[in-house]
């Protein structure tokens, strides 16, 4: 293999990749990538058995060929190169990276050990605005599991049936998030895992365009004209979660959106271990107030004008799920539906329905 690249093309996809490789003592061939030309592109190529990135940038190929080079070295020497263009050059198991002040040569695992990565029949998939697709995802992985006791919950539900659009919506039984989109495909109901849907958010987040999503009962694939990345789905069912969404409050609350992330942000500062802070909904005066209370670091109370109806009452919240719901949420106004002391607060944009946020309280604070 012998080829020109830009080396800031080069690097950037060496960052992906290197995500999606793993330490593996039994196969150490997954800490490398595989470099593989065709046509003028090089494809680099990186799997952990998991999940499975490919991206390509155009290069100039004098002669075609393969190399499996250790990604965390390859990385290394890449950055270290102050020139916009490298020169890559294989042989023997050998990679050697040219520049014009420098020549490595690094050594490369044996390419027939490196992994095929699986294909999906094009048989169920779908298109849909690379914005809308991270914007979803960014808006419902927080409200994830971060632990994998129940995997159904380490995941993002994704699902499309009846008149009802393609919707994202995730769990961790403490908060909930569901995002409905403007994209009607034909029927489907799958389970992304968690780590797979942020990667899918770094890889595809700066590339315009269309994303297709090609997908089977056990895996899903990702994929624009450059990049793919190919992922198991998660095994189980999601929780019957619409009928928890309140229709009716006791309470309802509009606020400007940014004075409420502000005063929980600082709220949050003298918030305990619990991360508690106070709401405090004043009816009769239209304030709404933040607490919060230390005794090693002290306290914090805000006073907020909103617009409220309906009863005045007082709840404990997690600060980083509600900053977490109120960040995500587009318009300038937010609305808070309070179903009693007990219950979750529904937050979403006013007047706004394509995505909501379920909290629930802090008990026995």
């Amino acid at each position: 293999m012998k080829l020109i690249c830009n080396k800031n093309e080069f690097y950037k996809l060496l960052t992906l990749a290197e995500r999606n490789t793993s330490k593996n003592p039994t196969l150490p061939t997954l800490s490398a990538v595989l470099l593989k030309t065709l046509k003028n592109r090089l494809t680099i190529i990186s799997t952990n058995l998991e999940v499975g990135f490919e991206g390509a940038i155009p290069s100039k190929i004098e002669e075609e060929g393969e190399a499996a080079p250790p990604i965390k070295t390859l990385i290394s020497i890449v950055f270290s190169i102050p020139e916009e263009e490298i020169k890559l050059e294989s042989k023997n198991q050998n990679l050697k990276i040219i520049s014009k002040t420098s020549t490595t040569n690094l050594k490369c695992f044996p390419i027939e050990d490196f992994p095929l990565l699986p294909k999906i029949k094009k048989e169920n998939y779908l298109n849909i605005p690379q914005e809308t697709l991270t914007q979803a995802l960014r808006n419902t992985l927080p409200a994830s599991a971060t632990t994998y006791t129940k995997p159904e919950l380490a995941s993002v539900y994704i699902f499309s049936q009846n008149k009802i659009p393609l919707t994202f919506v995730a769990t961790d039984s403490f908060r909930l998030a569901e995002q409905k989109t403007q994209v009607t495909p034909p029927a489907l109901s799958l389970l992304l895992p968690q780590k797979s849907g942020q990667e899918v958010v770094r890889i595809f987040e700066e590339t315009p365009g269309e994303v297709e999503i090609i997908f089977n009962k056990n895996q899903i694939v990702f994929q624009n004209k450059n990049l793919s990345f190919i992922s198991r789905l998660t095994e189980g069912k999601f929780p019957e979660y619409q009928n928890i969404i309140p229709q009716s409050f006791l309470t309802q609350v509009v606020a400007d959106k940014n004075n409420l992330i502000n005063s929980i942000r600082a709220a949050g500062i003298f918030s305990s271990r619990l991360s508690e802070v106070l709401i405090s909904v004043n009816s009769a005066e239209g304030i709404l107030e933040v607490k919060s209370s230390n005794s090693d670091t002290g306290e914090y109370l805000s006073s907020t004008p909103a617009k409220i109806s309906g009863q005045s009452l007082e709840i404990n919240f997690n600060y980083h799920y509600f900053l977490e719901a109120l960040q995500a949420i587009s318009s300038q106004k937010v609305f808070m539906g309070f179903s009693g002391p007990q219950k979750a607060v529904l937050i979403r944009g006013f007047e706004e329905s394509s995505y909501l946020h379920l909290v629930m309280p802090l008990k026995g604070v």
